[in-house]
């Protein structure tokens, strides 16, 4: 990508940034350093009024240009992931946690584009909300945001996020119109049957394999509930049961993850999840608590808004298929069109992948976003 001069001067500024909140990573709401670190360069490049009353440890700050109600919208997730860093890098996370899905990067190309208008503040032509969430990787923090008047305090016309992405060649944007990352929902079973000897199997009931056949059971749901042209998923990725190799086990516990991207294709899964439940209960006479947690709805590009983002790119924008991860994004994007995009981070040096405790990439890639998006500002008239 062709990079403006004055956002290449940026480059030294934007790589220390993102190596400092590397070193900071925090968890869910906790992000009380990265909040401090946040608003500390925001005051360096002249914010002077900070919000912190959305979420905990979260902020939003607006560059105000006029007194039109309405703005556009940046967002930045802070929250970082339980996962012990093996880069090896100076700069990397002492902690138990660190920044794997990227978002140190996300947060340090913001604060990027927050000091860039600042400086160009002459050239902006509406206001801008720059938001600062918690809380992405879970329980939402993009949800509560919301629900405490967010919208209503600062009214968008659109808003606009970006995300590192390690399956995508090193400094691509790639992106795509309608649905783009699915719908997810975790799941939580349990099941109680009757524990007995080994030996003596009949007079128990067994949870294992009421579980296997449980488990077996689901993958019925993807390939013959769902319409083939649907995509969904359904996986169990832990399963827990017995104490000893001669004792029926009486508990079995899994966790699993549903992903879709139609609501009624997910709300399917969820009601034959619940249909199979009831009938391996009855067939292995065990009972079955199966609970499906719905967590972020699908991230769904506006088509206009998408179609200006090929406009400022043009043969710079990679259109990609649709992927099954999840992005709490998706709430803003039910308030006001929004556009989600990726920037790729893949390289011979840096190829692994997001949530990879080596995950690592090349910060001249955090210039990218930064032009991405003043090129929309631009192709909105924004900025001129």
């Amino acid at each position: 990508m062709d990079v403006r001069e004055d956002i290449k001067q940026l480059e030294n500024e934007i790589c220390l940034m993102r190596r400092e909140l590397h070193q900071i990573p925090e968890t869910g709401f906790n992000t009380k350093k990265t909040l401090d670190y946040i608003v500390d360069k925001l005051t360096t490049f002249g914010y002077d009024t900070f919000d912190f009353s959305f979420a905990k440890n979260s902020v939003v700050v607006q560059l105000k240009v006029n007194d039109a109600p309405t703005s556009i919208g940046f967002r930045s997730d802070m929250d970082a992931l339980p996962l012990k860093e093996e880069t090896k890098r100076s700069f990397a996370s002492t902690s138990e946690n660190s920044h794997a899905c990227g978002h140190d990067g996300h947060m340090a190309a913001l604060l990027g584009l927050c000091k860039y208008v600042m400086e160009h503040k002459d050239h902006i032509k509406k206001n801008i909300t720059f938001i600062f969430q918690p809380a992405e990787e879970g329980p939402g923090g993009a949800k509560v945001m919301i629900e405490n008047g967010l919208f209503t305090t600062y009214p968008m016309e659109c808003i606009f996020g970006v995300h590192m992405m390690g399956e995508v060649d090193e400094g691509i944007i790639a992106c795509r119109p309608g649905p783009m990352m699915a719908r997810n929902g975790e799941l939580f079973v349990d099941i109680i049957g009757k524990g007995t000897h080994g030996a003596t199997p009949h007079l128990g009931s067994d949870t294992i394999v009421a579980g296997s056949a449980f488990v077996s059971a689901l993958q019925s749901i993807s390939s013959r509930n769902i319409n083939p042209l649907h995509s969904s998923v359904v996986t169990i990725g832990t399963f827990h049961a017995g104490s000893a190799e001669n004792i029926v086990a009486e508990t079995c516990k899994m966790k699993g993850t549903i992903r879709a991207f139609q609501d009624d294709t997910y709300e399917l899964i969820k009601n034959r999840i619940q249909e199979i439940a009831e009938g391996i209960a009855k067939a292995y006479q065990v009972n079955i608590d199966a609970r499906v947690v719905d967590y972020y709805f699908v991230v769904d590009n506006d088509k206009k808004l998408y179609e200006l983002l090929d406009t400022v790119l043009k043969d710079e924008l990679l259109e990609i298929d649709p992927k099954m991860v999840a992005e709490d994004f998706s709430f803003y994007q039910r308030q006001v069109p929004g556009l989600f995009y990726y920037v790729g981070t893949r390289s011979k040096t840096y190829d692994q992948n997001l949530h990879s405790a080596k995950y690592d990439f090349d910060e001249k890639v955090l210039l990218h976003a930064i032009e991405t998006n003043v090129r929309l500002l631009e192709g909105m008239g924004v900025y001129d």
